[in-house]
């Protein structure tokens, strides 16, 4: 079977955590962050959690948590994510989720969920790294992001990333001035090839690289033109 990795935007969707116990809470904290709403709803509601509610980021519902009726007030979750420690009520709630078209994920077994959690190695917030055992050992999805983060934090230089931002900050500068995307991916990529940009960031003057990458997208403008 072949599995797809993805990075999901939820930017702005409604992301639903049913349980709020160890695996509600991990779950909540992968989702905090991601500039999405998120409901979690518990019978019991740690420190944790609170803070989180009091602190606006998350909308904190106590339920006893019998059935997966609850779900019925939630018919714009994008996603739904199970986390009691009833394995019953979790295949209830998946099975609630996908009838409300909503992405379903539960914590004990990933085999009936819609997707898989991957460990994450994430460099600066800007380079994320996924390893996925397709849900067959989280445990050792873990042990071996642990190895893979010891070498990518040797090889993935401070360069790296603020290339990596250059290019967002380039790619914005572009879209209105050049219309075509094959025009756009050539000018990226005359932006990683300059050696002046290049040195300028290796110097850490980020604002200097800034203006050289305008400067450059005016070139690409007047070429454009003749």
């Amino acid at each position: 079977m072949l599995y797809l990795i993805v990075d999901l935007n939820i930017k702005g969707k409604h992301a639903v955590v049913i349980g709020g116990g160890t695996e509600g809470i991990r779950k909540v904290r992968g989702l905090l962050g991601q500039d999405c709403k998120i409901t979690v709803i518990t019978n019991r509601a740690n420190r944790f959690l609170i803070e989180q509610a009091d602190l606006g980021k998350i909308t904190l519902v106590k339920a006893n948590l019998r059935d997966a009726n609850i779900l019925d007030n939630y018919s714009d979750a994008f996603l739904v994510l199970a986390a009691t420690n009833d394995r019953e009520l979790n295949r209830k709630i998946v099975e609630k989720g996908r009838l409300i078209k909503a992405f379903v994920y539960a914590a004990d077994d990933p085999a009936v969920s819609d997707f898989s959690y991957a460990s994450i190695v994430n460099i600066e917030g800007i380079v994320q790294v996924a390893i996925s055992t397709s849900g067959k050992s989280p445990l050792m999805a873990r042990k071996i992001r642990i190895k893979a983060e010891r070498v990518l934090r040797r090889i993935i230089k401070k360069a790296d990333i603020e290339n990596a931002k250059l290019q967002e900050f380039a790619r914005q500068a572009a879209r209105p001035h050049i219309k075509t995307v094959g025009e756009r991916k050539d000018f990226l990529y005359s932006v990683i090839k300059s050696r002046e940009i290049q040195n300028l960031i290796k110097e850490d003057k980020i604002e200097e690289a800034k203006s050289v990458t305008l400067e450059l997208l005016q070139k690409w403008e007047k070429k454009d033109r003749t």
